[in-house]
């Protein structure tokens, strides 16, 4: 017969290892209550809130009924200025291949795009600088990256719920986790139906009170939810489990395969032993502890010190003559003494002196200049040059924290592929709609399906534009400076409306259109017609280097040739503008417009000033280009086609 008090949990018959959950689960928040009381006096330091515990009706209700409230929260101004100064960033996976052909390449861009759209989908940089936060505050963030209805899901999970042996984690790597949540009953009756019996019974597994306290309170619409990880010892063994119990059975039990658990941690600063990280606010906790005692005696030295007025015995002076009346007469009997005002001295300068290298202290402990939490900037740093040199400088304070936050991201990147390599062996039709800068496009996980020893990832940061009026007017100076602005007029527009985006866009727009036909070709197979338009000079010498580097890349034939036909009616196109202009010119009519070849308009091909083809394109043209590209007949555009027809 079982017995869930001297077998391990994953060793449970399939279908029951709740009871044996619960007891597991149950003596490890005995006997580690020691994280769970670190973080509610950080949640406490944090929020300025005395609590009683952190139930679902502790923490809503604090009892700070006569407590001393804290005018200078350190810990709070701190970890709200350093998570604001580092998640304003927004980190992207990029994928690159080892030697790769153009398939393989073309999948890695592929890749970039769909995890681009994964993090924008799962709404990623809403919950990072939440995990962010908690690592500050409580030294270690989680988030949860999960499978549900066919799409990933992220969720910041409060470093409470958590729950790991201390035994197996003295090097930080346990090999089971626990998390304890506070779920409706209803819903998850509606996720799991067959188990509604399970969820309304009385009767089930006795709870302990510390794993009753911990999180639920008083509720009756709310049941403990207990989700379990058990890694497999080995690549070949089948001892992983993952399983969700309540008090009264068990919801899922099945075969766990992952190496790794479906969190990623991040931590503010890493113990030398053990799981859990250390915070900036247990850092500050003495720095605070000491601010809130001298604010204390300081406000209290302040109602004691009150003006006082001494009158002598016998002097026959009223007190109602002693008011705060301007020009008030105040009569004595001469030869006696007038009323002698004092004004006490509430505290020695010392205690401010002391507070003040208090308060400094903390910003050195935290790397925070008090300007950066006060929103202001250094006086005589005016330029967009030099506000960006303080920025890294004070950024640079932070590195090893920026670093961490950044591989939040590449964590998050490998499990959302291996969740999509999974649902693709199941057979599912798994896409994800990636945000691109000038369009959107679904991306099927099929037309991936890139093997995990076919690349390597790195994080890259996101550069970030002034996003002030006074910095966008001054970047818009550096850009007339340097002469990338050249019209005049542009540059009016930006200083009414300092609309970087919108007015580069325009000047970028021919060699745009130019690199969106290419793709379309090279990544689509879809032809696209020049137009003329274009700037054809640049559209020649960008199409002939693509080619060359889709050859080298080993770039499909039928692509390569889109390119090739793409070519040729340029230069045709090319040449039909210099036999008009020519005839016009002969008949004594002035050239004008791009189409007569006026003032503007490339030179042809073969003439001073064009490039020259792609090398053996004549060869090509000649014997490649002879079958119809892939996908159809050719797409014919607005010039004839010549040999290709």
């Amino acid at each position: 017969m079982y017995n869930a008090k001297n077998e391990l949990w994953w060793q449970a018959p399939d279908g029951e290892p709740h009871e044996a959950l619960f007891e597991y689960v149950g003596r490890l928040v005995e006997d580690q209550n020691y994280q769970h009381d670190l973080n509610t006096d950080h949640f406490q330091r944090y929020n300025d809130a005395e609590l009683t515990d952190l139930t679902l009706s502790g923490y809503s209700k604090p009892a700070s009924a006569g407590r001393h409230k804290v005018t200078l929260n350190v810990v709070k101004s701190m970890c709200d200025t350093v998570t604001s100064e580092i998640t304003q960033n927004k980190p992207t996976a990029t994928f690159l291949t080892s030697g790769g052909d153009w398939a393989q390449r073309r999948k890695a861009e592929l890749l970039d795009r769909f995890c681009q759209g994964q993090f924008y989908e799962s709404k990623i940089y809403e919950v990072a600088p939440k995990v962010f936060k908690d690592a500050a505050v409580f030294g270690t963030g989680v988030m949860k990256i999960y499978e549900s209805e066919g799409d990933v899901k992220v969720e910041r999970i409060f470093p409470d719920e958590l729950i790991v042996d201390d035994e197996e984690c003295r090097y930080s790597s346990p090999r089971q986790a626990f998390q304890l949540k506070v779920v409706n009953k209803e819903v998850l009756k509606a996720m799991y139906p067959e188990k509604a019996s399970a969820l309304d019974s009385t009767t089930g597994v006795e709870t302990s009170e510390a794993l009753e306290n911990r999180l639920l309170g008083e509720s009756d619409e709310q049941v403990l939810c207990l989700e379990a990880w058990h890694l497999p010892s080995s690549k070949e063994s089948d001892d992983g489990r993952h399983s969700i119990a309540v008090a009264g059975g068990t919801l899922l039990d099945e075969t766990y395969h992952r190496d790794y658990f479906p969190f990623v941690t991040l931590h503010w600063s890493d113990r030398l032993l053990g799981f859990w990280g250390q915070g900036l606010a247990e850092m500050l906790t003495g720095i605070q502890i000491e601010i809130n005692t001298l604010l204390k005696t300081i406000s209290e030295s302040m109602r004691l010190a009150k003006p006082k007025v001494f009158v002598e015995t016998g002097s026959k002076i009223t007190k109602a003559s002693l008011n705060n009346e301007l020009w008030g007469v105040i009569e004595y009997t001469s030869p006696g003494k007038p009323p002698q005002f004092y004004v006490p001295k509430i505290m020695a300068g010392e205690v401010y002196s002391h507070l003040d290298r208090l308060f400094e202290r903390a910003y050195q402990i935290a790397g925070i200049s008090e300007m950066s939490a006060q929103s202001k900037k250094p006086v005589g740093i005016e330029s967009a040059v030099a506000l960006r040199e303080f920025s890294d400088i004070q950024t640079k304070r932070f590195y090893d924290i920026a670093a961490r936050y950044e591989n939040l991201f590449i964590h998050a990147a490998v499990q959302m592929i291996d969740i999509a390599r999974e649902a693709a062996e199941r057979d599912e039709a798994y896409e994800v709609v990636s945000h691109g800068d000038k369009y959107i496009e679904k991306i099927k996980w099929k037309d991936i399906n890139l093997d995990k020893d076919a690349y390597v990832m790195k994080v890259t940061p996101t550069n970030m534009l002034p996003n002030t009026p006074a910095g966008k007017l001054e970047f818009v100076r550096e850009l007339l400076e340097s002469g990338l602005i050249q019209d005049p007029m542009i540059a009016l527009s930006l200083l009414q409306y300092p609309d970087i985006e919108a007015a580069t866009r325009p000047m970028t727009a021919s060699s745009d259109i130019v690199d969106m036909f290419i793709s379309e070709m090279l990544d689509k197979g879809s032809y696209q017609s020049p137009e003329p338009y274009m700037d054809l000079s640049l559209a020649v010498q960008k199409t002939q280097s693509a080619y060359m580097v889709a050859r080298i890349n080993k770039a499909p034939e039928d692509r390569l040739r889109l390119l090739v036909r793409f070519m040729q009616e340029v230069m045709e196109l090319l040449a039909s503008m210099e036999m008009a202009s020519n005839q016009e010119q002969m008949m004594g009519v002035q050239p004008g417009g791009p189409l007569a070849g006026g003032e503007g308009t490339p030179p042809p091909a073969g003439m001073e000033g064009a490039p020259p083809p792609p090398p053996g394109i004549e060869q090509i043209l000649g014997e490649s280009m002879d079958a119809p590209p892939a996908g159809g007949p050719p797409v014919t555009g607005g010039a004839p086609m010549g040999p290709m027809q």
